[in-house]
Order: structure tokens, then C-alpha cells, then sequence
């Protein structure tokens, strides 16, 4: 499988799931004979996660030299990625690309057609796109109905984002994955030492991950967290970066919490955090899947999180493996974290259910659609 070429492209390997769940799953593929690139723009920084254990038939393709400090309403950076995609393309033997996020789907589609459709195309969606749920774009639905379908493949991370895209976008030829997690690699980066001194003494933590964007609803989780401290000594520890760091620090102190909570920035190893705190919290108004929900269960962490769209219903088995709440409900995401606190479950257990999800199985899976794909 030497001459199979699998190049990913879309994931920013920094914040956000996306990229750890490329890392995990490119690096596996690698390892399984498969020569892959892993293209990225001016923002990747060499001290990523990306670059530890990368196995040789593996390269990192810096696709553009120039960071973009807003990717979000920046339409020359996409400009830039589009052409210098189009040329990779052009350049290197006929392999598969795997692009990764909704708006990187559509300039892989582009950035096709524009080649000339020399390699196999496989769109990964890993969020809703229903505007009245997300807020996302309304010009957005029309944009996924008329371009996905130019795909050979379609992988969708969880069921709900299956059926959005089959019934909402005609994309009828979607294969439902499930986001892997390397098990073993979070249990081992879960056990470095803890350089943090609130996860050294007995108050319990609470942690939450991810960016500081609407869609995660860490406003919820602050408001939830104050009550929780009417009723525990407890504290509360975030790591993420994003647009809505100031506005969350102000809502800290309206609330006359801010000494009880840390907002760490981005950390490139969360897990040795969420194995040290007494629970992870998940408050988001919706989710294409939740990987960090199965990062928390591989570190035997007990998790709590909103009962939203997307995989964490699925993931805790519909609250087995921890307590689901409503969205936006500040006072039970309160009451579901005491409980929590109160009567953690059994860690080994928490970590079995996370090999549901180990890359080795889910890779395999990949492969299939990739070597459809190819051929």
C-alpha cells in the first residue's frame, strides 16, 4: 500500500477536535502503509501535538506561508488556500483527500473540479449546518446541497449529522464514522505531571475545554458553576481560547466567581487537567459529535453535558456513563455537576466505554471509504 497517497486537509492542529481526531486517525493510517501529508497554512506552529510520534511516510505541507489572524470573514486567505491547493493537487501522484469542516469541504470541492478531478474526494462534516440551530450562515444549506454531492464519499461524525445531510441536502451517499481517540495516547499524556496548584490540594475542580464561541455556551457553564458554589467549595478551570474570552471573563465577575475561576488558554495537553479534576462539563447548545467527551471518559474522568444535538447522547449512552441535562439550563447542569461530585462512577468504567472509540477500529472503517474512493 506503499503507492496510496491520503493527504488531510481543513484541521487547524491547535484548538478545536477536528485536528486531533485527523492526527489520530493519519497517523494510524500511516502506520498501516498509507504515504500521508497532513496540508496546513501559515498558522500551524511546529510545537503542535501533530509533529509527536509522526511515522515517516508522513509530511507536514505548509500550503501557504501567511497566517491569518481572522480565517473566519477573510476571503483572500481562502483565496490563497484555494490556489495553492489546486496546485498541490496538480503536482503530486494520484491519491485521496480527506478535507475536514464545512467551509474547507466546499474549497476541496473547488479546488477538484479546478484540478481537474485527479484524486478521490472525501468530505468529513463533523457539525450540523441547520442555521436555525447553529446561527452558522443562511447562504450555507444551498452551498452544501449543491456541492457535496460532487464528492465520492461522504462521512458524517455522527447519526444527527447523518440525517441532517440526507434529508435536509440530498447528500443520500453519507457513511456515518464516529470520531476516533487514541486511547492509549490520551492515558499517557493524562498521567504528566500537573503544573497547576488548585489540582493539588482537596477542593474538587471543575474543567471545561474548548474554544469560546457560541456554540459552546460557556456563559451557561459560568452561571451553572455559581450556583454550584452556594452548595460546594469548588473550582472551576477552563482551557480554550477564542472571540469570547473577554465577554466570559465580564460574566466571571458579574457573577463574583472570578477568584474561583482560571481561564488557562489553549494547552496543548488538556488531558493531564481533565484526569486531575473531579468532573468535565460539557455546556453546548449543539455538537457534530464531542470528542472531548471521549477524551474525559479515556482519562476516567466523569463528565456531565448537555443533552444537545449531535453525539453526546450517544457517546454517555443516554446518560449511563454520565448525566445528560437540558440545553441552557444553568440550575440543572448545577444540580447534575453536585450529583456528580457527590457520587463519581467507577473510572475503569468510564475508560472502557472510551475504546468504543479507538482509532484502530475507526480507522479501518476510514480506510474502506478511502480505498472506495480511490478507485
Amino acid at each position: 500500500m506503499s503507492d496510496r497517497k491520503v493527504a488531510f486537509f481543513g484541521a487547524q492542529y491547535s484548538t478545536g477536535g477536528a485536528g486531533r481526531v485527523c492526527s489520530a486517525l493519519g497517523k494510524n493510517l500511516a502506520q498501516d502503509g498509507y504515504n500521508v501529508d497532513f496540508l496546513v497554512d501559515g498558522s500551524y506552529s511546529k510545537n503542535s501535538y501533530l509533529e509527536e510520534g509522526l511515522p515517516q511516510s508522513s509530511r507536514v505541507v505548509r500550503l501557504t506561508e501567511t497566517p491569518c489572524s481572522n480565517p473566519g470573514h477573510n476571503v483572500l486567505h481562502y483565496l490563497e488556500l484555494l490556489t495553492a491547493l489546486v496546485t498541490y493537487l496538480r503536482k503530486e501522484d494520484r491519491g485521496v483527500l480527506v478535507a475536514n469542516l464545512t467551509k474547507f469541504n466546499l474549497l476541496a470541492v473547488w479546488a477538484s473540479v479546478l484540478s481537474g478531478f485527479g484524486w478521490g474526494l472525501v468530505l468529513v462534516e463533523h457539525n450540523l449546518i441547520d442555521p436555525r440551530i447553529t446561527g452558522r450562515s443562511r447562504i450555507l444549506p444551498w452551498l452544501v446541497r449543491t456541492h457535496y454531492p460532487v464528492a465520492h464519499e461522504v462521512v458524517a461524525v455522527s447519526e444527527d449529522v447523518r440525517n441532517e445531510l440526507r434529508e435536509s441536502y440530498g447528500v443520500n451517499a453519507c457513511t456515518t464514522i464516529r470520531n476516533p481517540l487514541d486511547v492509549e495516547q490520551v492515558i499517557g499524556k493524562s498521567r504528566h505531571e500537573v503544573d497547576h496548584d488548585w489540582f493539588l490540594d482537596n477542593i474538587p475542580v471543575v474543567i471545561g475545554v474548548g474554544r469560546f464561541v457560541e456554540q459552546k455556551q460557556f456563559s451557561v457553564l459560568l452561571k451553572a458553576f455559581e450556583k454550584l458554589t452556594r452548595r460546594v467549595e469548588v473550582r472551576l478551570v477552563l482551557a480554550g481560547r477564542g472571540p469570547l474570552k473577554e465577554e466570559l471573563c465580564e460574566i466571571a465577575v458579574e457573577l463574583e466567581i472570578e477568584d474561583r475561576v482560571d481561564f488557562l488558554g489553549f494547552v496543548p495537553n488538556p488531558y493531564k487537567y481533565m484526569r486531575s479534576a473531579g468532573l468535565l462539563a460539557v455546556s453546548s447548545h449543539y455538537e457534530g459529535f464531542g470528542v472531548i467527551l471521549t477524551e474525559a471518559l479515556a482519562c476516567g474522568t466523569p463528565v456531565v453535558s448537555t443533552d444537545c444535538p449531535g453525539g453526546p447522547s450517544y457517546i454517555l449512552n443516554d446518560g449511563e456513563y454520565g448525566e445528560l441535562v437540558d440545553v441552557g439550563d444553568p440550575r440543572g447542569l448545577a444540580d447534575a455537576m453536585a450529583r456528580t461530585l457527590s457520587d463519581p462512577p467507577d473510572s475503569d468504567r468510564l475508560v472502557e466505554r472510551a475504546r468504543h472509540y479507538d482509532v484502530e477500529k475507526v480507522a479501518d472503517r476510514y480506510a474502506e471509504v478511502i480505498e472506495r474512493a480511490m478507485n
